[in-house]
């Protein structure tokens, strides 16, 4: 436990806490930037949108990536003007969308003639691009089916949009939650060249391609997780040959577990334990509603013991579970720690993304209290 030994010595008695390192997002934004030259990156705020976090990214040039009106209200509280905010949410309120027009945010995605429609209405003149549907092989999370159009779709959503007075300035696409293949990346760039060629033979100029999210982080496998650098030498490689860039051309990052999910620390503290058959649980002040969500979904989590002693304690197997009564609420199931006591804390790596974001008060157990290092090292 000498990795954490300087934590385990100030952790605050009151958790669940998660513990964000600040300076780590500022390092990791550098990293995109220098993996994808000449890129704009929006952050991805659905992972977590700390007001802080947003600050980072305006403040080092980037913008903020919002699907809902609260989100837009909270990247102009972090400071971006409208130029810096895109929404690639394809589902849209018309309040949200009237607001955004409001704000002269830069562009907004549609997939749907509804939408185009809607967005005409409510959103004049806006530049829009189109998501395509691109396989999502090799996500832990995969986020197809919901979103996403075929390429001659896609080319009739341009013609609609066009006419509709809107402005269609390229594509987008996702590759998946955690996705840990940069050939998913390369395949996707690939299908939308060749529907970039077939709208400039109708007509359209595009300018605008906007790779999404996907970027993965941390530990949560046992296979090598592709870093921020070789999925940018895949992508670069891949623009070059794939798509006709003009000197107005904008490759567009939406990082969000990429940018943040490694800043991150749950702390939580052992609450309960008992002996069920051959299966020993132990229960946590924190669960899959009030911030382990993830786990839920199939992401296993990565925790460390937060005791000087824990190397030297035996090996056993526990099924680790929240505070509240939902029989649904398991954090997961036979995972191997060391010998585990009530008042013993764990720390969840890995848990900058998508922790206080998908959290609820359910059964009344808070969500974690949101701690910087800074704070925590300076008491």
């Amino acid at each position: 436990m000498n990795e954490f030994g300087s934590l385990i010595d100030t952790m605050p008695q009151e958790t669940p806490i998660l513990l964000m390192d600040y300076n780590r997002i500022s390092e990791t934004y550098n990293r995109f930037t220098a993996s994808f030259p000449d890129s704009f990156v929006y952050y991805a705020m659905k992972a977590n949108a700390d007001v802080n976090i947003s600050q980072i990214v305006i403040n080092q040039g980037g913008g903020l990536e919002i699907a809902s009106n609260a989100e837009l209200e909270r990247a102009l509280e972090a400071g971006a003007d409208g130029q810096r905010i895109i929404c690639s949410n394809p589902i849209k309120r018309v309040p949200f969308l009237q607001r955004m027009n409001e704000e002269d945010v830069y562009a907004v995605v549609a997939d749907s003639t509804y939408e185009l429609e809607k967005i005409a209405r409510y959103m004049p003149n806006s530049r829009i691009y189109i998501r395509i549907a691109v396989d999502n092989t090799g996500a832990v999370l995969p986020l197809a089916g919901k979103f996403g159009v075929d390429g001659d779709v896609a080319l009739d959503l341009c013609d609609m949009a066009h006419d509709l007075g809107l402005q269609p300035i390229g594509l987008s696409f996702h590759v998946g939650s955690q996705c840990l293949n940069p050939k998913s990346w390369i395949s996707a760039i690939r299908a939308c060249g060749q529907i970039w060629d077939a709208a400039a033979e109708r007509g359209h100029h595009f300018h605008f391609l906007n790779i999404g999210g996907g970027f993965p982080a941390g530990h949560y496998h046992n296979e090598a997780i592709p870093t921020i650098e070789a999925i940018g030498i895949a992508v670069n490689q891949a623009v070059e040959e794939y798509i006709n860039c003009g000197d107005d051309f904008m490759l567009i990052l939406e990082p969000g577990r990429g940018l943040v999910g490694e800043s991150g620390l749950l702390l939580s503290k052992i609450e309960g334990k008992a002996d069920r058959g051959d299966t020993t649980w132990v229960y946590l002040d924190a669960g899959v509603f009030n911030g382990l969500m993830e786990t839920f979904e199939g992401f296993p989590p990565v925790i460390r013991l937060a005791s000087h002693d824990a190397d030297d304690r035996p090996m056993l197997r526990y099924t680790l579970a929240g505070p509240s009564c939902d029989s649904c609420d398991v954090i997961a199931r036979d995972i191997e720690l060391p010998e585990l006591h009530i008042g013993d804390q764990l720390i969840f790596l890995d848990s900058g993304a998508y922790t206080n974001e998908y959290a609820v008060t359910f059964n009344g157990f808070p969500i974690p209290r949101v701690v910087s290092v800074t704070e925590l090292f300076a008491v």
